[in-house]
């Protein structure tokens, strides 16, 4: 995944984490994916969401994390309304800032383990392998992106 080189001065960012109400299936996840790049692309925000799935033996749910980054109005008019999401619990602010160009060039959701066919035909779907490894040679010296790998490695 390539970062976008259009220069956005500045360009506003919000992270959050949260904790899934209830256990998502694969076609809820598929709802979200739509809802929220179709959402996204209307209000001009681009970022990244992260999902890793729950572990039923455990009773553990899955959890996500999220960048969104865009116009400050706009990125923290829609983290009040993931706040109220009866899809999400335990929703929280981790970091805010501002950086000089878009991270993402567009919305789009990594799953933990999703080999499934059900995901690899909706737009804006990837791997969260692929994304790790830019994470990985990025993330050093960029705060948002040391965020995302650490969500996914579990500290």
């Amino acid at each position: 995944m390539e970062p976008d080189n259009k220069n956005i001065t500045p360009i506003f960012y919000l992270i959050y984490s949260s904790v899934e109400s209830k256990a998502f299936d694969a076609e809820m996840i598929k709802v979200l994916l739509n809802q929220s790049r179709d959402f996204n692309q209307q209000n001009g925000i681009s970022g990244i969401l992260l999902h890793v799935k729950g572990q039923p033996i455990t009773k553990s749910k899955g959890r996500f994390m999220q960048l969104l980054e865009g116009d400050e109005r706009t990125v923290r008019k829609l983290y009040k309304k993931i706040m109220t999401d009866s899809r999400h619990e335990s929703v929280v602010l981790l970091q805010i800032g501002k950086y000089d160009q878009c991270i993402f060039s567009g919305w789009s959701m990594g799953f933990e383990d999703s080999d499934d066919e059900t995901f690899q035909s909706v737009s804006g779907h990837f791997n969260l392998n692929e994304i790790m490894e830019y994470c990985n040679q990025t993330a050093p010296s960029d705060i948002p992106l040391q965020f995302l790998s650490s969500f996914y490695n579990g500290a």
